[in-house]
């Protein structure tokens, strides 16, 4: 996300702290790579002026976009979840000291250089042109991490409009490929605006000590430290799985979405899905008061 921002000149360091507690797969939990999360939020911050002014066409258009993007980093590296990539479990001390070794971790890095390079395509790409129906454009859209990070910021006044823009990125599981549940990454997004890494004003050396000590919070009852987004948010996690199932929009849902319309009949019909909204909303509204 930060080398996406400066080869687009798009600075938002509130950006950068929000997704801090993503990477790992959401908190370490194997889900999405944090390479594909921090690509397709920085599509959408190379498109906010179009989602400001372009309505509903825009949406579906970055979705798209985001999509593609998605659908490139698996056929190049055969998948876009951290656990089936690295095989590794950072909830116990032998996985994280694995993931340390050249192999793992130099793997990862190999594959965000090749990522960087390829988005680097993206920067005079327009949306693509998606025809919308008449009867689509009277429907209200409902967003998943969207619907989160508003109903925390009306909780808890800890919010901002940009990131809330942005996190459509995350409908369907990123692009509607049926990764990450958008419900749970936008309480964990909503938790990394007090409690995210402020990456830009710290050394490589402080980042990664940082870093390094978040992981370690995973392995113990009581984190150590100032609330940070992965001792704040493994008990998110761990309540989402509870009542989900999983943490993957495919597997809770049990369907891949073929476009924008079947993901919002399936969102505007009595589901789960909107009690998870809500239990996301609770959760990440909760754990913010308790810790700031």
């Amino acid at each position: 996300m930060e080398v996406f921002q400066d080869m687009t000149s798009e600075r938002e360091d509130l950006l950068l702290s929000s997704i801090t507690g993503l990477a790992g797969g959401i908190v370490g939990s194997g889900s999405t790579c944090g390479v594909v999360v921090g690509g397709a939020v920085g599509l959408g911050l190379l498109h906010d002026k179009a989602l400001q002014e372009g309505g509903i066409e825009a949406k579906v258009g970055l979705l798209s976009l985001v999509g593609e993007y998605s659908k490139w980093f698996k056929d190049n590296f055969k998948t876009t979840l951290c656990r089936e990539r690295t095989g590794i479990d950072f909830y116990t001390p032998q996985g994280q000291r694995r993931y340390m070794l050249p192999d793992k971790m130099g793997k990862c890095l190999s594959h965000l250089i090749k990522t960087v390079g390829h988005l680097q395509s993206y920067r005079d790409k327009a949306l693509p042109r998606i025809e919308v129906k008449q009867e689509d454009r009277q429907l209200t859209p409902i967003h998943c991490a969207q619907e989160v990070l508003k109903g925390i910021r009306g909780k808890t006044d800890i919010g901002d409009p940009l990131l809330e823009r942005l996190s459509i990125v995350f409908d369907g599981g990123i692009g509607l490929q049926g990764g990450a549940c958008g419900a749970l990454a936008g309480a964990i997004m909503a938790i990394g605006i007090p409690f995210g890494m402020d990456i830009r004003e710290m050394s490589f050396i402080q980042a990664s000590k940082a870093s390094f000590d978040s992981f370690k919070n995973l392995l113990v009852e009581k984190p150590k430290g100032k609330p940070e987004p992965y001792g704040v948010g493994k008990d998110i996690v761990q309540r989402f799985k509870e009542e989900a199932g999983a943490i993957e929009c495919c597997e809770i849902t049990g369907k891949k979405f073929q476009d924008w319309r079947d993901f919002q009949d399936h969102m505007h019909s009595p589901d789960k899905c909107k009690g998870l909204i809500e239990l996301a909303i609770s959760e990440g509204a909760r754990a913010i008061e308790q810790h700031r």
